[in-house]
């Protein structure tokens, strides 16, 4: 039997294209007959649990924690697949909120490993990190007979591997220009990969989208069999109201029924992933996968909500307010900007702002920082993250904001140095990537 440090040690021995700064996208890579064969010889785990499969390039996780969050507030049982972790592996495989234990993480990772050498030759390259993550968690929301799972793909869809079940229902969240050099340089082309994970007998929810994406999603979608629900244009947004702890909605459906819902999520690109939730919700209702859903249920799914580091906002006394956000397309950073400017329009700003080395970071910049705002620019803590000297080349076109800027390659002292240059009455924002907004709340215990 291994303990938990021996099976982080042998998992993280396998390839995991999260940690490479550049690998080539194919089926060689990514191949899902291989790891569908794997599967067989663990009994096929992931059809044992009937499943949500969402994709997409923004709010992806924030849906499968409102989708799960309800379903738990049903009285289900319910696996909640995410990635990657903003602390701990242990996040990614939950059961109703509760990580995955030590013990088991360990225990599965032992059975994986003795499929693995007796089944798969070496060497590595014949299975990856997040295939055995997956088959993982597949396996440990069978044994524990989880009522449903909700699963997040890591990129893309098309030869991601949580891309081999057969769903209850697929979503599809808003797409924006995400990992360029890997799933193609225009938005078609990256949602034909996030459409990768539609079942023509499958129901598929299409989250808000750009204007100019949705003839394309219709043309992709025109010979499916099961209903295409297209949320921007069939969910009608009637009132939002900004309380101190929910944000209040009042949401039309294609039916003309109006519910008044609250949220605990700030952001406001979360307006947009509560339609798409609520959208998926009423699909699998309508097709009876799931009960009826009363009112008062969903309400409290959709209060009882966490994501951390969603535009999170940390009081400390005495300190600048801190706001955390994983935003890191250009999509994300203008909501970022939206939401600031809602919530904290005229207090001072001083950004901590780290990148992968994928991202459209000079555009995230435009679409972020006004040109008064100071910047602390770093690294992301991945060996992914954008270099110091990447982020400066990404600086020269915009002289306003690099008039402003500082570098430091240590985020937390990126977090000291705004601190130090900012007064209680400032605004300090942490954003650019998962892996920096991750180590900014280790940094500040705020793990749990």
């Amino acid at each position: 039997m291994l303990t938990y440090s021996e099976a982080l040690t042998y998992l993280y021995s396998f390839v995991s294209y999260e940690r490479k700064a550049s690998w080539h996208y194919s089926h060689k890579t990514l191949n899902l007959e291989r790891f569908r064969g794997f599967l067989a010889r663990l009994g096929d785990p992931q059809y044992a649990v009937p499943a949500i499969h969402v994709a997409g390039s923004d709010g992806k996780g924030s849906v499968c924690a409102m989708l799960a969050s309800v379903l738990r507030a049903m009285g289900c049982k319910v696996g909640l697949y995410t990635s990657p972790h903003l602390h701990n592996i242990r996040e990614r495989i939950q059961i109703n909120g509760e990580w995955i234990s030590e013990s088991d993480f360990a225990r599965w990772t032992a059975f994986l490993q003795e499929t693995t050498r007796r089944y798969s030759p070496p060497p590595e390259g014949y299975s990856t990190f997040f295939e055995l993550m997956t088959a993982m968690a597949f396996l440990h929301f069978q044994h524990e007979r989880a009522d449903y799972a909700v699963i997040e793909t890591g990129l893309g869809g098309r030869l991601d591997a949580t891309n081999v079940m057969h769903p209850l229902v697929t979503v599809i969240t808003h797409i924006s220009l995400e990992h360029t050099a890997l799933l193609g340089d225009t938005l078609e082309a990256i949602a034909d990969e996030k459409l990768g994970i539609t079942r023509p007998d499958v129901p598929v929810i299409i989250g808000p989208q750009d204007d100019c994406l949705y003839d394309h999603f219709q043309n992709r979608l025109r010979n499916q069999a099961a209903p295409v629900i297209f949320t921007g244009r069939q969910y009608q947004l009637r009132s939002v109201k900004r309380g101190a702890r929910y944000r209040a909605l009042q949401v039309e459906s294609p039916s003309g029924r109006i519910r008044k819902i609250q949220i605990p999520l700030f952001g406001h690109y979360q307006i947009e992933n509560t339609l798409t939730t609520l959208a998926a919700l009423d699909i699998l209702a309508h097709c009876q996968a799931i009960p009826s859903l009363p009112l008062p249920l969903l309400q409290k799914g959709l209060r009882e909500v966490v994501w951390p580091g969603r535009f999170e906002i940390i009081r400390r006394p005495g300190k600048p307010r801190l706001v955390l956000d994983v935003a890191h397309t250009a999509n994300g950073a203008a909501s970022l900007r939206r939401s600031l400017d809602e919530f904290f329009p005229t207090r001072k700003r001083i950004f901590v702002l780290g990148f992968l080395q994928d991202k459209r970071i000079g555009e995230m910049l435009r679409l972020l920082v006004r040109p008064q705002d100071r910047l602390i620019l770093t690294q992301a803590p991945t060996p992914r993250g954008a270099s110091l000297d990447q982020i400066l080349q990404e600086l020269k076109p915009l002289p306003e904001i690099a008039a402003n800027s500082l570098l430091t390659a240590d985020p937390r002292d990126a977090l000291d140095q705004a601190e130090r240059i900012a007064s209680p009455r400032d605004l300090i924002c942490v954003a650019g990537s998962l892996y920096l907004v991750g180590e900014i709340r280790t940094g500040l215990f705020l793990e749990k």
